[in-house]
């Protein structure tokens, strides 16, 4: 019995479905190409998907925690326009042995809940970088999947510190940090604990808590700003409301 063959015109209809379909997935994609948030208040406006790692490029991520010193991250060149996308140093988690100097929670009008951490490099304390802890009660960030390791990184500081000021407040004793975030490059606007380049670590996703420092270990009496940055500017498109 011979076999039936397809028709020509059924045939053409289904490339034509299929095509239908492509263009609409496309027309969608592009009309919402942000997740839609449903829990959380709003907390902060300058690249804060990016920051909470629910942007859509937080796919291009390795999460493989890559060891680095303080220094190497504040070596690497800052893209010169800071916008919705991601940097190639924004697509990695880095694992980093630190000082941790100092901290507060940005509370306030234009604060964004952040836990704020002034990191400093254990061969040199002088040259810090700032690393932030989302709060699960933010949009983006009660959305992402990592937001269980926001809570535990909070928790862990919690456990190990008396609680956050809004103000900042030097560790004493300071402590001896691992401390695992993803790379971000924010604006300068004169932080506490800003690298020159202003890489941080955020979100952090994990912080280790190695041993207390004694007073063998020669700490700067103030955390300034660098006196020259090379930091990115803003895309217009942003407000820079908080920190």
């Amino acid at each position: 019995m011979p076999k039936r063959q397809t028709s020509p015109s059924l045939f053409r209809i289904l490339l034509l479905c299929v095509a239908i379909a492509l263009v609409l997935y496309r027309y969608l994609h592009r009309a919402n190409p942000n997740p839609q948030i449903t829990c959380g208040g709003h907390c902060g406006t300058e690249r804060w998907q990016i920051k909470t790692v629910s942007d859509p490029q937080s796919r291009k991520i390795d999460w493989s925690p890559r060891s680095n010193s303080i220094a190497e991250l504040v070596a690497i060149q800052p893209p010169k326009v800071l916008d919705d996308s991601r940097s190639d140093a924004e697509t990695r988690v880095y694992s980093v042995e630190a000082v941790l100097m100092g901290w507060k929670a940005e509370m306030g009008t234009h604060g964004d809940r952040d836990y704020h951490l002034v990191l400093g490099d254990p061969a040199d304390p002088g040259r810090t970088l700032i690393a932030e802890v989302p709060s699960g009660d933010c949009a983006g960030a009660c959305s992402s999947s990592h937001v269980q390791q926001f809570l535990q990184a909070r928790q862990e500081l919690a456990n190990r510190l008396s609680a956050p000021q809004a103000h900042f407040r030097r560790l004493n004793p300071a402590w001896l940090v691992r401390v695992q975030g993803v790379g971000f490059f924010d604006i300068y606007h004169n932080q506490i604990g800003v690298a020159e380049n202003c890489i941080e670590l955020h979100p952090v996703l994990h912080i280790e808590f190695l041993r207390e420092l004694g007073p063998e270990t020669v700490l700067p009496r103030k955390i300034e700003p660098p006196a020259e940055h090379r930091c990115g500017r803003l895309e217009k498109s942003y407000s820079s409301e908080e920190e």
